[in-house]
């Protein structure tokens, strides 16, 4: 969404926050706690301005709809009844008269403390939002190389993890991962680790001819050094390059890890889980892709390893 420079999940989110008191999203738009503003279902098909509900107007810089003025709601108070039944008369609908008329003035497009979350949200000082209590049911899946510990999910307006309560325990990361207080996320314990092997001897290997002994000696000496690259739980994926694998390998556990689950996708012996076609969010339990929920139009399949088209 190139307004606000974010990424949205087509057809919007199931359980949207409530927007702060003396705010409200047209139909079709929901509101975004991590922008602070309200944000489109679909991807716009014009570029004017979305229609609020009556008795609301579109502010285009805080991205809200807010109570519409009107001249007798800032006019000193006047003796005249008449004058006070002539203002309600231009208010096409009473029930949102009364509620426009009874919020405070238009708050803040930006989340600068607590009173500006809605009922159902609590406010994360570390990266100044509102965050809804228990999180999203459809959280996006985090980038490469990155995760959420138990209980956090990945925020793509702020490009974290958050936490789903306030005050919980310290975040616990996944085997081979370790908690990145600055980047709040898991990254792998061992980042990329060069094994580009020294050049072989141009001795004949032994017992074989001059060449192939070279290139024998080559691939053994890089399988070993790969297999004592990482810790005994984790495994030495090699790292795709432009023209094909590369001298890099990456530590994986290869047991949970989404993206080499079962073994190393770079090589095929794993899976990538997410690639599924139409997965939304998935994990890796114990070697095997789980399909935890799937984008709009597809369904899970009977034993959640893939997403089905409807």
């Amino acid at each position: 969404y190139s307004a606000k420079s974010c990424c949205l999940p087509h057809g919007g989110v199931s359980s949207p926050p409530q927007p702060p008191s003396g705010t409200s999203c047209p139909s079709a738009w929901y509101w975004h706690t991590g922008k602070s503003c309200c944000v489109p279902d679909h991807p716009p098909t014009s570029s004017s301005p979305p229609t609020c509900t009556t008795g609301w107007t579109w502010d285009s810089t805080g991205f809200h709809c807010k109570p519409q003025a009107t001249t007798s709601a800032y006019h000193p108070p006047t003796p005249s009844t008449t004058a006070h039944t002539t203002s309600i008369h231009t208010t096409p609908a009473p029930t949102t008269y009364h509620a426009t008329t009874s919020t405070h003035s238009s708050p803040a497009p930006t989340t600068s403390s607590s009173s500006d979350c809605g009922s159902n949200q609590w406010y994360w000082s570390p990266k100044s939002c509102c965050l809804p209590h228990g999180g999203t049911p459809n959280p996006p899946s985090p980038p490469s190389g990155s995760s959420c510990p138990s209980n956090w999910e990945w925020h793509s307006g702020k490009s974290c993890c958050v936490p789903h309560h306030p005050d919980q325990p310290p975040p616990q990361c996944s085997s081979g991962w370790g908690w990145n207080d600055g980047a709040k996320c898991c990254n792998p314990h061992s980042t990329t680790t060069s094994t580009t092997p020294s050049k072989p001897s141009s001795k004949p290997g032994s017992g074989y001819g001059n060449g192939y002994g070279g290139s024998n000696w080559k691939r053994n000496n890089a399988k070993s050094r790969a297999m004592s690259l990482c810790p005994d739980s984790l495994e030495a994926c090699p790292i795709m390059g432009l023209t094909g694998l590369s001298g890099d390998y990456e530590c994986a556990d290869t047991r949970n890890d989404i993206q080499s689950c079962g073994g190393c996708a770079s090589t095929g012996a794993g899976q990538d889980c997410t690639t599924i076609d139409g997965a939304w969010n998935v994990g890796c339990n114990s070697g095997k892709c789980v399909v935890l929920t799937c984008a709009a139009g597809y369904k899970r399949s009977a034993d959640s390893s893939m997403c089905i088209k409807l």
